[in-house]
């Protein structure tokens, strides 16, 4: 969908549901995404390959277009990876919504820079996930990272030896020959 008429479709339900404009709004030409922002910070993205942008606004998303919750239960909680050991003596009072998860340092290769903020890279961020998801979310995941230009193999086993022997490997090995060479 071409992302002006997006923007206008989504500003138009926005009026008709009474709810407050956005002030801006941008398109990733290379995700195709459509990035809307209210004044008060909260962004929603949509993905211009669905119709999502024409669907109602229920309840759920006029909360979060308020700013009333986040848009979902797990979109609370942050996952945050930190170098050391599990037993560290510096693992004080937990912090709401921040999951921590501690390990050896990452490779360099396993990091990358988003917005600022260091992140797993995307290779390293599905071996993590095949750790907690099923091998149908896992697949999704995978389908998901090759249609936008993410999955890359070489990057993927490289970060696969790199990791600790882990059961996840298996599934994940299956899932993405089912993707790749």
């Amino acid at each position: 969908m071409d992302p002006g008429v997006a923007a206008r479709r989504f500003a138009v339900r926005l009026e008709e549901a009474g709810l407050p404009p956005f002030v801006s709004a941008e398109h990733d030409g290379e995700l195709d995404l459509l990035k809307v922002t209210w004044a008060h910070g909260v962004t929603l993205y949509m993905d211009l390959k669905h119709d999502d942008v024409v669907a109602p606004i229920d309840e759920h998303g006029r909360a979060v277009i308020l700013g009333l919750r986040p848009c979902c239960e797990e979109c609370a909680k942050v996952d945050v990876y930190v170098p050391g050991c599990a037993d560290d003596p510096r693992d004080d009072t937990p912090i709401p919504g921040v999951e921590i998860h501690r390990g050896p340092p990452l490779h360099p290769d396993d990091v990358t820079i988003v917005d600022g903020i260091p992140v797993t890279s995307p290779s390293r961020t599905l071996i993590d996930l095949a750790e907690v998801m099923t091998a149908d979310e896992l697949r999704a995941c995978v389908a998901r990272a090759r249609d936008i230009g993410l999955l890359d193999t070489e990057a993927l086993r490289a970060a696969w030896a790199r990791v600790e022997w882990r059961p996840s490997l298996e599934m994940l090995d299956e899932v993405v020959g089912e993707y790749c060479d």
